[in-house]
């Protein structure tokens, strides 16, 4: 028996990266998908890549930061599926400057996309876990959630926001048998490090972005970068009935960092 048979598992930021690679190991262990992103190209490509594995998947374009979207969306998806078992808050996003050289709309962006998008759509799923007593949130933070790093002022900052509001959600839903918690990577090999390697580098004024990456696997004690799949599987753990009386916890996946 496959651990997610039949569940409905609704991820948000589904088009690459960790959330491509979760939808592919929640499609592995028999989960119904309602995936979802802003990028509609992308999406596209994880829903036909994952439908190999026999899974019944839908997608739905989304921008979490616009409350009607949101809302519009969650009840899409209870339409065709009758119910959300699982949410995985994983659309998130990157800049990298000096705190001095932020812009205002830098920091709304990161602020708006990283924390409130958490907030709106845990919002509208939230009210149909709760007649049923049972759901299991999880949501993307940092190891940038959990101690500040220069260059991500802004970013940590949405990231502590995230460990904090998993922490009061869990204490709100714990009531209601539903668990929430959070996964603070650390440095993941995405697209998004790609770009990071390179604005960091220039902003230390490194000629090779590799310099970059090379000093993160420096700081991870095991040797290496994370993979999407290592984040992917910590997700499908804490989404399990293994994690059942785990709630209001951020779980870090970094390789001993």
């Amino acid at each position: 028996m496959r651990r997610f048979e039949q569940k409905v598992v609704f991820i948000t930021g589904a088009a690459n990266g960790i959330g491509k690679e979760t939808a592919t190991q929640f499609a592995k262990e028999g989960a119904r998908l309602a995936l979802a992103d802003i990028n509609l190209e992308g999406l596209n490509k994880t829903i036909q890549e994952t439908r190999q594995f026999g899974a019944e998947i839908l997608g739905y374009e989304l921008d979490v930061i616009k409350e009607n979207q949101v809302q519009q969306t969650v009840e899409k998806i209870l339409k065709d599926f009758g119910r959300i078992d699982i949410l995985v808050n994983n659309a998130g996003v990157s800049t990298m400057q000096w705190s001095w050289d932020l812009t205002e709309e830098e920091w709304d962006f990161v602020m708006d996309v990283n924390v409130k998008g958490v907030w709106l759509v845990c919002k509208y799923v939230m009210p149909h876990m709760i007649p049923h007593k049972q759901g299991k949130i999880v949501n993307l933070a940092s190891m940038g959630g959990l101690f500040g790093a220069p260059l991500l002022a802004h970013y940590c900052a949405s990231k502590f926001a995230v460990v904090g509001l998993t922490q009061s959600l869990s204490k709100e839903l714990a009531p209601y048998g539903i668990n929430v918690n959070a996964v603070c990577p650390g440095y993941v090999k995405t697209s998004m490090q790609d770009r990071e390697v390179i604005w960091e580098a220039k902003l230390r004024g490194i000629a090779d972005p590799e310099e970059v990456r090379k000093e993160y696997v420096k700081l991870t004690p095991l040797g290496r970068l994370s993979l999407p799949k290592d984040v992917a599987q910590l997700i499908l753990y804490l989404a399990s009935e293994e994690a059942d009386f785990i709630t209001g916890d951020s779980v870090k996946v970094s390789g001993g960092q």
